[in-house]
C-alpha cells in the first residue's frame, strides 16, 4: 500500500492497462477518479500512442521489476542471452557528446573513408540536427551512405522511427541494401498496403503509426489531398528522400511533400546525383528543406563557402575518392566539346518544335512580336519540352515518343466514343502535330547513314581521327 503523498506510478515506470503495456510520463492525484496517468503506449497495438487514463477508472497494474521471472537459457552456448545482450547493448545510446562513428566498420561494405564523411558532417557540430544533401556522382554509393547515416543515427537512439521515399524503381533495391548491409528492417508499403493497415487498425488511427521503419514510393505518399492529414499528425527521427532534385518545382505533388516532411522530422537526407539545375534560386529553394535560414538571399550566395555544412558532393576524380579506389577507376581524358552542324533534315524538325511545341511566354519580348502570340498545340508544356528533349538525344528517340503520344491520344478518343463523350477539340490539332513530326522523323531513316544525324557523323569523324575504326577481316 502506497504511504500518504507517495507517487505510485511515477514517470518511467510501465503499467498494464486494459490488457496494453504503456510507460508513464506523468502522474498525479484527482480528487475523485484516482490518479491522472499520461502514457505513452510500449506494445505493439498501442505503440507510440499518447494516452490518459484514471486509476479509480481503469483497473492499472503497475508492472514491478523485481518480479522479473528469471529464464534459463539452454541454447549452445548462449547463444539466446548473447543476442538478447547484443539487442541491449544497441539500444543503448551513445553519450551526445560522442561524435565520432561507431559502426562504420561493422557492416558489409568495404572501409572507405570518402562513404563514411557524410554521416561524419551529419554528426558533427557544424550541425544542430542531421540534416545533408549528399549530391555524390552515380557510382559512389550513396545509398552505402545513406545506410551508415542511419545506423549511426539508430545506435545514438536518434534511428527509432524512420521513413524512406524513393521512387518505385529503386525502392526493392534500396531496401534490400539497408537490410542486408546494415540490418535496418524497413517494411514497404504502396497504396494497398496502407489501406489494408487503415481497414486492420481503429478507426481515428494514423496508419504511419503501425510500422517504425517504412520505406514508400513517392507516387504513392505524393497524393497530398489523401494522407496529409495523417503526415501532419506524425514525427519522424529521420526521413529519407531520394532523387531529391525532382522536388525543385515548385507547386508540384512532390514538393508539397517535402514541405511536409521536412519540419516533422529531426534528421533529414536528401539524395541526388544532380541536385544543380544551373539555376541559383532552385538550388537554394532545395537546401531550403534542410535549413530554412541557411540561405539570406536565394540571387547571391556561395555554395562551398555558405552551404559546406549541408551538402556533399564528390565525383570520381575528387582527390579523396582518387586516393581510396587508386586503380579501380580507369583514368578519364579530358573533356572533348565538338560542335555538330545541324543537318537539314534536323533544322526542319527543330522548325517544326519551335513554330507549333514549344510556346513563348508573353514576358519574353526579346523574341518580338509575332514570336508573343505563339502557343503550343499541346496543353502539356512538359511534354512539348519533352519532345525537344528526346530529340537532342536522338531522333530515333523522338519517334518513339511520337508514337507513344499517338497511341495514348487515339486511346482517349475511343474512351469518349465508347461512353458517348464529346472528345477533348484539343486532341486533334495535337495528333495532326505529331504526325508531321512522324513524317519528318521517318524521313531522316534508320540513323545509320551519312547525313542521317549530325551527332553520328561527327562522332565518328572524332573516332577515324584517333584511329578507331571498323577491325580488320579475320585471316585465312
Amino acid at each position: 500500500m502506497a504511504e500518504q503523498g507517495e507517487n505510485r506510478y511515477p514517470p518511467g515506470a510501465q503499467i498494464l492497462v486494459r490488457d496494453e503495456q504503456w510507460l508513464v510520463r506523468n502522474s498525479m492525484p484527482t480528487d475523485h477518479d484516482g490518479e491522472k496517468i499520461e502514457a505513452l503506449g510500449v506494445s505493439e497495438f498501442v505503440r507510440d500512442e499518447e494516452a490518459v487514463f484514471f486509476s479509480g477508472i481503469d483497473a492499472v497494474e503497475l508492472l514491478d521489476p523485481e518480479k522479473t521471472r528469471l529464464v534459463s537459457d539452454t541454447s549452445s552456448y548462449f547463444r539466446r542471452a548473447r543476442l538478447f545482450l547484443e539487442a541491449v547493448i544497441r539500444k543503448t545510446p551513445l553519450p551526445q557528446s560522442e561524435r565520432g562513428l561507431a559502426l562504420a566498420d561493422r557492416f558489409l561494405l568495404d572501409p572507405l573513408a570518402y562513404q563514411q564523411r557524410p554521416a561524419e558532417l551529419a554528426l558533427s557540430m557544424r550541425n544542430l540536427r542531421p540534416r545533408l544533401l549528399i549530391a555524390d556522382v552515380v557510382g559512389l554509393g550513396k545509398t552505402l551512405e545513406i545506410g551508415l547515416t542511419l545506423a549511426e543515427l539508430i545506435r545514438r537512439g536518434r534511428g527509432e522511427r524512420i521513413l524512406v521515399v524513393t521512387p518505385q524503381s529503386v525502392l526493392e533495391q534500396f531496401q534490400h541494401e539497408l537490410w542486408t548491409r546494415f540490418a535496418i528492417p524497413l517494411v514497404r508499403l504502396d497504396s494497398l498496403g496502407l489501406q489494408r493497415i487503415q481497414r486492420e487498425i481503429p478507426a481515428g488511427r494514423n496508419p504511419f503509426t503501425h510500422y517504425k521503419r517504412v520505406i514508400i514510393s513517392v507516387d504513392t505518399l505524393k497524393n497530398i489531398g489523401q494522407y496529409r492529414h495523417h503526415l501532419e499528425r506524425i514525427r519522424w527521427d529521420a526521413v529519407v528522400i531520394d532523387e531529391s532534385h525532382n522536388l525543385i518545382n515548385a507547386g508540384s505533388q512532390r514538393r508539397a511533400l517535402a514541405e511536409i516532411l521536412a519540419p516533422r522530422t529531426d534528421a533529414l537526407l536528401l539524395a541526388s546525383a544532380t541536385p544543380h539545375n544551373g539555376d541559383k534560386r532552385s538550388f537554394a529553394d532545395l537546401i531550403s528543406l534542410l535549413d530554412p535560414a541557411a540561405i539570406a538571399d536565394r540571387d547571391h550566395y556561395d555554395p562551398a563557402e555558405d552551404l559546406g555544412h549541408l551538402y556533399i558532393r564528390r565525383t570520381k576524380i575528387s582527390p579523396e575518392v582518387r586516393d581510396q579506389m587508386g586503380d579501380e577507376w580507369p583514368d578519364r581524358g579530358p573533356t572533348l566539346s565538338l560542335h555538330c552542324p545541324a543537318t537539314e533534315a534536323e533544322e526542319k524538325i527543330f522548325a517544326e518544335l519551335t513554330d507549333h511545341w514549344l510556346p513563348v511566354p508573353p514576358a519574353s519580348s526579346e523574341f518580338g512580336t509575332a514570336d508573343q502570340d505563339r502557343v503550343s498545340v499541346t496543353a502539356d508544356p512538359l511534354f512539348a519540352f519533352g519532345l525537344l528533349k528526346t530529340f537532342l538525344s536522338s531522333h530515333k528517340a523522338l519517334g518513339d515518343t511520337v508514337a507513344t503520344r499517338l497511341t495514348t491520344l487515339q486511346g482517349k478518343l475511343d474512351t469518349a466514343a465508347k461512353e458517348g463523350r464529346t472528345p477533348d477539340p484539343a486532341i486533334a490539332p495535337e495528333q495532326e502535330a505529331l504526325r508531321r513530326l512522324r513524317v519528318l522523323v521517318d524521313g531522316m531513316g534508320d540513323g545509320t547513314a551519312p547525313g542521317d544525324s549530325a551527332k553520328l557523323d561527327t562522332l565518328v569523324e572524332q573516332l577515324k581521327e584517333i584511329g578507331v575504326g571498323p577491325a580488320p577481316p579475320p585471316g585465312p
